[in-house]
Parts: structure tokens; C-alpha cells; sequence
């Protein structure tokens, strides 16, 4: 067992995206119904699910870190911690039915996980025809931004392995829309609260197409 991976880095995750809690409160806020979090971490996004939740599977892979996402649940008003079911699963292989969730959440999964291809493909199955992904993510800076992208690439090996297989530099925009996804909204900017080397980021509402 890696502890840095096992318990430093997911606090360090949590201190990053809490730099957004406005906007991922609000996102999170639109899931309903059946939901899946993908990479549910330590469950720092638990309170910001709204009574429009009928369940949430939250989906983690790495299993101590699930120990405290369960402290969070347990922490939670009753009637909104036994909605919430920790599972520990590989995201490439969702254990869902087709067409069988109303929502679905990536948030700061996508730049980790080995082909998030494949996993937008497993979301784009198990999601509903009239579904929703939620997305934030950090991602690529675009081509406006060249000196930025080529900081990207060239710091990219060493940040993988500091970030425990994080990627700098994943287009995740197109990733989605190659799955079969469509944005209804989508906010494609540079986050001033974020460090540079990270600070584009996706954030928005999609579709099956």
C-alpha cells in the first residue's frame, strides 16, 4: 500500500476542488434520480446532492479511501446518508443495466483514469436515452493557449507521478463528444483560482446523442 496515494493525495484532491465549491455545489445539485459518481473519492461532493436524489452509487476504486467517504456519509442527516451506497468498482466495467441511471457525475475523474474513453463509452450505455452527465474537469489547455499547452506536455511525466496517474494535458471535451455525448451548457475556461499548470477546466451538462 502506497500511503501518499492511499490517504495524502485524495485530502490534496479535496483541497483543490474545494476551490470551486460554489460551482461544483450547483452542478452537483442538477443530479436526480438514479445517480453514479464516478471516483467518488474521499465524498467531499455528499452534501451537495439535492433531494432530487432517489439514490447515489458512489463508485471508488480505491478501497481505504472509501473508509472515509464513509465517515462523510455517516456525518450526513439520515435521510440523505441512506440514499448514499459506496461501491467499489473499476469505472471501464460499470455494474449497471443498460439505459438503467438518470445521472451520472465526472468530477476530477477523467484526467486519472487509464482510458476515459472507454469509461464515457460505459457511461453513454448504462445513462437513460433522456439522461445527464455532469461533468468538472481539469483538462488541456486549447489551442489559444500554446505556451500553456506546451508546459502541459513537458511537465506532464513528472505531474502524473506526483498526482498518482493524473494527466495534464487530456482533451476531455472531445473524449465526451466522441462517446455519444452532446453539451447542453458547458463553461470551457481558465480557473484563476487554480494553479496555471491545471486551471483549464471543463465544467458542464450532457447528453446521449
Amino acid at each position: 500500500m502506497n500511503p501518499y496515494r492511499q490517504w495524502i493525495f485524495p485530502r490534496l484532491l479535496d483541497w483543490a476542488s474545494g476551490k470551486m465549491d460554489k460551482e461544483r455545489a450547483e452542478l452537483i445539485a442538477l443530479a436526480q434520480g438514479e445517480v453514479l459518481e464516478l471516483g467518488s473519492g474521499t465524498g467531499a461532493n455528499f452534501p451537495f446532492y439535492s433531494d432530487q436524489l432517489v439514490r447515489l452509487w458512489a463508485l471508488e476504486p480505491e478501497t481505504p479511501v472509501m473508509a472515509l467517504a464513509e465517515q462523510v456519509r455517516l456525518g450526513l442527516p439520515a435521510v440523505q446518508s441512506e440514499k448514499i451506497n459506496l461501491l467499489c468498482a473499476d469505472g471501464h466495467h460499470l455494474p449497471f443495466a443498460d439505459d438503467s441511471l438518470d445521472s451520472v457525475i465526472c468530477c476530477l475523474v477523467l484526467c486519472t483514469v487509464p482510458d476515459p474513453g472507454k469509461m464515457m463509452r460505459e457511461v453513454r450505455r448504462v445513462l437513460k436515452p433522456d439522461g445527464q452527465l455532469l461533468v468538472f474537469e481539469h483538462v488541456a489547455a486549447n489551442e489559444q493557449s500554446v505556451r500553456l499547452q506546451g508546459w502541459q506536455n513537458r511537465l506532464n511525466p513528472i505531474w502524473r507521478t506526483l498526482a498518482c496517474g493524473c494527466e495534464l494535458n487530456r482533451h476531455t471535451r472531445r473524449t465526451i463528444e466522441q462517446a455519444g455525448f452532446q453539451f447542453e451548457t458547458i463553461r470551457d475556461e481558465r480557473h484563476p483560482e487554480f494553479p496555471r499548470i491545471v486551471s483549464p477546466i471543463i465544467l458542464g451538462v450532457a447528453h446521449p446523442v
